[in-house]
């Protein structure tokens, strides 16, 4: 059985297309627990008139994306019959699959096990994009890169060239979980991690627990990459960029960031430094290239 958690928020469109491709799965055992926290766009009433085997769990809107995704692994927890020899996939509503998806999954994690897999990601307008496939950092000084970089972000270079990429994390778009992780390793750190960085940190511990991080190639998640703003060059302003440090919704959150690097980097304190120095660097050289091709 794999339980597929999926946290949604105001997104009716974005979920709807999400649970169609999941319907089309050509694996069938799976069940889908939808976490609605607060939608006010009528997404539990077109769940439950379009997609009624769907299981939706409803919030008040204060779960964030962690919380929320503990609530779903709980309920799987609960109802799935043979914990030993289940998953749970993690999953985002602004992404689709093609109908082998997991199939595929179940096939990666058959070869690697003991392993989490996780998934490629494409961008949706030009599968041929690609945007995530694994990456690798050192915990002393904040170092790292997108795996992407080594296929020039290309899928068909990458899907040429290997089935699988070992990585240092995983992000919470498309993984898949053995169930006997989270008995392991206890679920995602809603308290430290409430939106941002949770997936990555619970992907470190199990790695630390002997688990193997692997990115299968033929796993590939679609992601509306324009829609859902994301693009790397998009121009934030500087009061952006500062509001990020403090806001809740921001990947440059500093307090995620100083829970990461107390948590599990080598240089504590001094790794927390390296990071911010490094985000900083990158917005003022982002800044530059862009008024350069003004």
């Amino acid at each position: 059985m794999i339980s597929i958690v999926i946290p949604v928020h105001n997104r009716l469109e974005f979920t709807r297309q999400c649970l169609a491709c999941l319907s089309a799965q050509t694996y069938k055992n799976f069940q889908i627990i939808v976490i609605d926290d607060g939608s006010t766009d009528g997404t539990d009433r077109m769940i439950s008139q379009e997609f009624p085997e769907v299981v939706v769990l409803k919030g008040d809107g204060n779960l964030w994306w962690t919380e929320a995704t503990n609530w779903g692994i709980r309920y799987a927890q609960k109802h799935q019959a043979d914990r030993q020899e289940g998953f749970v996939l993690t999953l985002n509503d602004d992404t689709r699959v093609a109908p082998d998806y997991l199939q595929t999954m179940l096939d990666a994690y058959r070869k690697h096990k003991p392993c989490l897999i996780g998934s490629v990601s494409v961008d949706s307008d030009n599968p041929e994009k690609l945007e995530y496939a694994g990456a690798a950092f050192e915990l002393y000084t904040a170092g790292g890169r997108h795996l992407s970089e080594d296929y020039h972000s290309s899928y068909r270079e990458l899907s040429s060239r290997t089935s699988f990429v070992e990585s240092h994390s995983l992000p919470g778009r498309g993984t898949l979980i053995p169930m006997e992780v989270f008995d392991k390793i206890g679920l995602f750190d809603s308290k430290k991690y409430i939106h941002y960085m949770s997936d990555i940190e619970f992907s470190v511990r199990a790695r630390k627990a002997g688990y193997r991080l692997i990115v299968n190639v033929p796993s590939v998640v679609y992601e509306f990459v324009k829609a859902t703003g994301i693009q790397v060059e998009r121009k934030v302003t500087l009061k952006e960029f500062i509001n990020g440090f403090t806001s809740i919704k921001s990947p440059t959150n500093l307090r995620v960031r100083y829970n990461f690097a107390i948590d599990h980097s080598k240089t504590k304190a001094l790794y927390f430094c390296f990071d911010i120095g490094r985000i900083c660097t990158g917005f003022l050289l982002r800044k530059v290239r862009i008024m350069k091709s003004l």
